[in-house]
């Protein structure tokens, strides 16, 4: 459990055991989405599936929402760490975007309550940063990787375009998912098409414009 998932938390766990039975929780919570549909949901029914009494996840949560926003944030650092992953041996950043949307729809198709949670915002805006919403996040970690390992020139508004492809992304395969568990082919083959397309135009728009590569924090 992360620090971040921590602070979501009415009480920290201190042994393995405390940890599992919050895992625990996230995993019934996950599941249960999937069955029934979030607003249908209750404490109670978390607590039957994850054989445990009420009291004992009120000991963890305050909350329905609580959980969810763990789950959320869950979500959130399990796709980032995949799609880092997944990019590790990418030279070019056009096949990094085919990858990393990739990892998103693969998430879609086998991270129980994803399809309703995905990044969380939905539940929290921030969750990583209080001061980013959990698509700033994503802009800047996929941001570091074009200017470090791609190494494409930095520019003062390459996070704000970096975001609108996390935008697009979202919004797409959302829409690929509504009724196909395995997400509609024409969305799927869309996706990558349009952000590709609108990140190439961007970066030859501006590369008068681009400076020295470098780290961003």
């Amino acid at each position: 459990m992360s620090e971040t998932t921590g602070a979501l938390l009415r009480r920290q766990p201190r042994q393995d055991r405390s940890e599992q039975r919050l895992e625990l929780i996230l995993d019934s919570l996950a599941a249960l989405i999937d069955e029934v549909g979030y607003a249908n949901l209750s404490i109670a029914m978390i607590a039957k599936r994850a054989e445990m009494s009420g009291p004992g996840i009120y000991r963890y949560f305050d909350d329905l929402n609580s959980i969810a926003a763990a789950l959320a944030k869950r979500n959130l650092e399990r796709f980032l760490e995949n799609a880092a992953a997944r990019l590790a041996e990418e030279t070019e950043w056009e096949r990094g975007i085919r990858r990393a949307i990739d990892v998103y729809s693969d998430m879609y198709r086998t991270e129980p309550g994803f399809r309703w949670l995905r990044l969380g915002d939905m539940i929290a805006t921030n969750l990583i940063n209080p001061e980013q919403s959990n698509h700033e996040v994503a802009a800047r970690v996929a941001g570091n990787l074009f200017v470090e390992r791609y190494e494409v020139g930095y520019r003062d508004d390459l996070f704000a375009h970096i975001e609108v492809v996390i935008e697009l992304i979202d919004s797409l395969s959302a829409r690929a998912f509504v009724t196909n568990p395995d997400g509609e082919r024409f969305f799927l083959d869309e996706i990558p098409r349009i952000v590709v397309g609108y990140l190439d135009e961007y970066l030859t728009r501006s590369l008068a414009d681009s400076v020295e590569v470098r780290h961003l924090d």
